[in-house]
């Protein structure tokens, strides 16, 4: 997935006009079924999402900048659910090319490898029908160790969980580092690509998501006659994280505006800049 750089596309266009014009430029890519890899794909069909904040254990600091979007097919009603945290508070940079980590660097001092991605983050993602009752209560594994190599385990490896529902009702799962790693085939199990601190894309391993992202799909039976109503995110794990302790909680879900859908947020995190010009 490419980006266009933020310089090209800042100083003549106002928000509202230039994500109308990319909105019009994907309207016809953007009704495609999500793909649960966990790449934010901007022929996806997600057109209902949300910015996310978060609160850090044992830290007063909320941490804007995450998203959460949601697509329900209409003719089976299978949902498909992606969500990304922001780089201020982790990322897919880590051992010598690791961005805003570090003593005297992080709020949290701490260091980032790729061993620390792999021992235990995860992300509890709760399901609800219209009715407001739980059809899936479920852990996601972000990366875990295998005998191929390294994979996310979704949610019955590795640091994944099932607490209520059943697997044949998860069709499938993703994430961003899983992505890196077995689709775009950069397996770096000591040394993220070099980058800077506005995360340039290296031209040596084009495609690679610095954001840490969770996608996953699971079956529309799982909601029975009343059909889907939510899903929430109790707690993520990120252990560390740049901010403090390791349990991050998402409490905080503003709207994303028409028309900044989608095709803003996979062009390079369009619609996160924009909004702060704003």
């Amino acid at each position: 997935m490419g980006s266009i750089p933020l310089h090209a596309v800042t100083g003549r266009f106002t928000p509202f006009v230039l994500g109308g014009l990319l909105l019009a430029l994907f309207a016809d890519a953007a009704s495609a079924a999500p793909i649960a890899d966990g790449r934010l794909d901007p022929g996806e069909g997600y057109s209902d999402g949300q910015y996310v904040s978060f609160a850090v254990e044992k830290v007063d600091t909320i941490v804007e900048g995450g998203q959460l979007w949601v697509h329900e097919d209409s003719a089976t009603g299978d949902v498909t659910v992606l969500f990304s945290q922001p780089l201020t508070l982790v990322d897919n940079t880590y051992g010598d090319n690791a961005v805003g980590w570090g003593k005297g660097v992080a709020p949290s001092g701490k260091n980032h490898n790729f061993k620390d991605l792999l021992g235990s983050d995860k992300a509890e993602f709760v399901f609800t029908n219209s009715l407001g009752q739980i059809a899936l209560d479920l852990t996601m594994d972000y990366i875990s160790e295998t005998s191929d190599g390294y994979a996310c385990l979704g949610v019955t490896g590795g640091d994944g969980e099932l607490r209520v529902g059943s697997e044949d009702l998860i069709l499938a799962s993703g994430t961003s580092l899983d992505y890196n790693f077995n689709t775009l085939g950069y397996v770096l199990d000591q040394d993220s690509p070099a980058t800077d601190e506005d995360y340039t894309a290296n031209p040596q391993y084009a495609g690679w998501i610095y954001e840490v992202t969770y996608e996953l799909q699971v079956s529309g039976a799982a909601f029975g006659d009343a059909g889907f109503g939510g899903v929430s995110i109790p707690i993520v794990h990120d252990s560390p994280n740049k901010i403090g302790k390791n349990k991050v909680y998402p409490e905080g879900f503003e709207p994303i505006p028409e028309p900044a859908t989608l095709s803003l947020l996979a062009l390079g995190g369009l619609v996160t800049f924009l909004r702060r010009r704003r």
